[in-house]
């Protein structure tokens, strides 16, 4: 059983994958095969460019079979412009339904990076204030308010309980599956509310002493937006019309990257599978009665894990921040990507690829084929994300399936395995 609150993130090692994938073998239709379609940068040389493409093509083929053959996005993309990109398996494996380029999947936590990113935004136009108590920006609905900041919010150090595990979360009935060992009925329509969830926000810790990661401070953070722009409407367009910022390859319209849980979404999600103990996969999205996406899946109120899309939208927002720098000052994203003393302090025990915490705002360092990525990642129940991006190369890399498990995560296998065979192609 994994921890009970939402998405604790961990970038688990290739090494880390064991034997009992191959009980996924057993399921043809998750294990069937979709041709991939691929782009490579004309400004590569040819036959750099031709080898990039046939090892990436490779080693993206053999890592999704040793993973059990999910479905997959994957692209990588330099400075604005599409290097390569591929995709596998089925969306839905029910109905023999492909993955294609315009596949939906559930982005999980890397949804905080946006989040903070168009935080912020919001700070460098002088909207927000990271000092201030949240207090002034919410009055006193919120426990707390008056001691925790923004910038506690944004670094994981506001000392907040989970509010995810707090029975009055609702009262009535969970807010989490019935593998999270909760005996009330779960029910995945239920329409949810800030107020719903804010019953199981209660007075913080020691606030800005500690880092912990947790998703209390991202849902509060969406209640300091939503309060600051006029509403949830109001902030559901000013982040439509922020992320068209990192357009690109594609524009980054509804079609690419969503924050609601629409009819229009639907028909082009791919559900979501968890690979159980005894080898068997549970569709998330059949499983418990769901009429439609999982109320509690993204969305608002959930601005932990707010948005769904493309592997081609999640890379093109990384590849505006951090190497076109069209979302935010330099300054602003020299002062994001930054470690906090608490993380680097406190956070070792949780990060497996590096020998101390590297949690900034909404974003965190991640080693890999020798090199310093920045990014986040993010899992679910049936989903698992990655994205990140080499800043000094201007190369981003960016990873979704509908896959996850209790040991490891599809996406970061994945990722990792792809990181190391672009190093190795270019070096």
């Amino acid at each position: 059983m994994r921890q009970l609150g939402r998405k604790n993130e961990q970038v688990v090692s290739r090494r880390s994958v064991t034997k009992p994938l191959a009980r996924v073998d057993r399921n043809a239709k998750m294990s069937r095969t979709v041709a991939a379609e691929k782009s490579v940068e004309p400004s590569f040389p040819g036959d750099q460019r031709r080898d990039l493409s046939r090892q990436l093509d490779n080693a993206f083929g053999q890592v999704c079979e040793e993973v059990g053959d999910p479905g997959v996005q994957a692209v990588l993309m330099k400075q604005g412009r599409l290097v390569w990109s591929s995709r596998r398996g089925m969306a839905i494996s029910q109905s023999d339904t492909p993955v294609t380029d315009h596949s939906l999947f559930y982005y999980c936590s890397i949804g905080k990076l946006v989040i903070a990113t168009f935080v912020l935004h919001q700070v460098e136009a002088g909207v927000l204030d990271l000092d201030k108590p949240i207090s002034h920006f919410v009055g006193g609905e919120v426990a707390g308010s008056d001691v925790v900041t923004v910038r506690m919010l944004l670094t994981h150090t506001s000392g907040y309980p989970d509010a995810y595990a707090d029975p009055a979360v609702p009262a009535t009935a969970p807010l989490l599956p019935p593998s999270y060992g909760d005996s009330r009925p779960y029910d995945p329509n239920r329409a949810w509310t800030f107020a719903m969830v804010n019953a199981g926000i209660h007075d913080p810790v020691e606030p800005g002493a500690r880092f912990a990661y947790l998703n209390c401070g991202y849902l509060l953070l969406g209640r300091v937006l939503s309060k600051t722009v006029g509403g949830d409407e109001a902030l559901k367009r000013a982040i439509r019309r922020f992320v068209r910022r990192a357009d690109a390859v594609e524009p980054m319209t509804e079609n690419l990257f969503t924050i609601d849980r629409s009819q229009r979404a639907l028909r082009r999600f791919t559900h979501g599978y968890e690979l159980l103990e005894d080898g068997s996969l549970l569709d998330y999205f059949t499983a418990y009665g769901a009429q439609g996406i999982p109320t509690e899946m993204y969305g608002l109120p959930f601005t932990d894990s707010a948005f769904a899309g493309t592997a081609l939208a999640g890379a093109q927002f990384l590849d505006a921040l951090f190497a076109r720098q069209r979302l935010l000052q330099r300054e602003t994203v020299e002062a994001m990507i930054s470690p906090t003393p608490q993380a680097m302090r406190d956070g070792s025990r949780s990060d497996p690829l590096a020998s101390h915490c590297t949690f900034g705002m909404g974003t965190r360092r991640i080693m890999a084929g020798g090199r310093t990525w920045q990014g986040h990642t993010g899992s679910w129940i049936g989903f698992s994300a990655i994205g990140a991006t080499d800043i000094e190369r201007g190369v981003t890399l960016f990873v979704m399936t509908n896959r996850n498990t209790s040991q490891y995560r599809p996406a970061n296998v994945i990722w990792e395995q792809l990181v190391e065979t672009y190093a190795a192609a270019i070096s």
